[in-house]
């Protein structure tokens, strides 16, 4: 007899539902694992896209960020003190 159902008969789901349940953390653990290895990938492939761009533009990423940050503060501080 089972952990979970008392009669003999229902050792049958009881084992199905066991491999459901082992079933079941194989995929979120198989899913979780490839969504790491996607968000690796990717973000990779970003940063040499953004590397690559840099290097053959005179754009530059983090100097475009801090401008703006600038700009944006300095807009709000202006708005709330005058």
């Amino acid at each position: 007899m089972g952990r979970i159902f008392k009669t003999p008969s229902d050792d049958a789901v009881e084992e199905t539902l066991r491999s459901m349940h082992i079933a079941n953390t194989v995929d979120v653990a198989y899913e979780r694992g490839m969504g790491w290895i996607k968000a690796i990938i990717f973000s990779t492939a970003t940063a040499f896209t953004i590397s690559a761009f840099e290097y053959y533009t005179d754009w530059n990423l983090w100097e475009s960020t801090g401008n703006w940050l600038k700009e944006k503060l300095q807009s709000w501080s202006n708005s709330i003190f005058d």
